[in-house]
């Protein structure tokens, strides 16, 4: 190569990676600005103008939050609920997504595309009938009447992905499976599903994400104080005559800490799962 080729490959660089850095700023501002306030006494938050870092930073928000809130648990219901909408979500996810990936039958694109039908609503559209439906079951205040509508609107995006990913791996691996006198549960559980360890953690990461941040549901289907998540918590905190917004925030900052864990655990398998399929070759 060239000198002004390789000029022109460093300055191609360089506005790639400021574009990059400006979009990441863009994004991350929102996030910088919460976790500073919680820094910041009440009178600074809203001071005009703005300040940017804390001027006399102090932790006094992060030790009193533990005695002042219920922190933990709302932290403990967000799992138990998470974990709840993980677990019926790949329950009916995984055999729908393999069915329709091993098998042909008639009305297969019918099927798949009315799966999809369910993730073009918004949930608040569908609120008055899903809160019928709880009712009419006898789960109204009970997590199930939260982990049954979450999971519903996970499924669409799990079974097409798993769909996809189902289809990347070789029938010919499941037919010396089967020669070998393996059952098809067996071939599931055993070959197939491992083999597919990518696209289950994205799943599993996308289903626990949409339901730790769900407010609506808690909002309306719970009314049992024992049993708010992160969301709910945070909006009880909204009071009447007055609000304390630096407490609100460090809670809020407290509660995206399990899913940075999370994100920094499995980021390797989310985007080799959230890519799977998207070349053919």
């Amino acid at each position: 190569m060239t000198m002004a080729g390789q000029q022109r490959s460093r300055l191609r660089k360089v506005r790639i990676y400021g574009v990059l850095i400006a979009l990441l700023g863009i994004m991350m501002f929102p996030f910088y600005t919460m976790f500073s306030s919680t820094f910041k006494p009440e009178s600074e938050i809203f001071s005009s103008p703005a300040t940017l870092f804390p001027n006399d930073p102090s932790i006094e928000a992060y030790l009193a939050v533990w005695g002042q809130t219920d922190v933990l648990l709302w932290i403990g219901n967000s799992f138990i609920i998470s974990l709840g909408t993980v677990a019926l979500t790949l329950l009916l996810a995984i055999p729908a997504a393999y069915s329709c990936a091993r098998n042909e039958f008639v009305g297969k694109r019918s099927f798949l595309l009315s799966v999809l039908v369910v993730q073009m609503f918004a949930p608040v559209v569908l609120i008055v009938g899903l809160f019928d439906v709880i009712t009419s079951f006898g789960i109204y205040n009970s997590y199930l009447a939260v982990i049954i509508p979450a999971a519903a609107f996970t499924l669409p995006f799990n079974v097409w992905m798993l769909y996809g990913y189902f289809q990347t791996i070789p029938v010919s691996l499941e037919e010396s499976a089967r020669i070998d006198g393996a059952s098809q549960l067996q071939i599931l559980t055993k070959i197939v599903l491992p083999l597919t360890k990518p696209a289950l953690v994205a799943s599993v990461t996308y289903t626990f994400l949409y339901a730790w941040n769900r407010l609506l549901f808690v909002l309306t289907f719970l009314t049992d104080a024992g049993k708010y998540n992160i969301p709910r918590g945070v909006f009880s905190m909204v009071g009447a005559l007055q609000t304390d917004w630096r407490m609100m925030l460090t809670v809020s900052v407290i509660g995206i800490i399990p899913l940075l864990i999370l994100f920094a655990f499995l980021e390797e398998y989310i985007v080799a799962g959230m890519t799977a399929g998207a070349v053919k070759e």
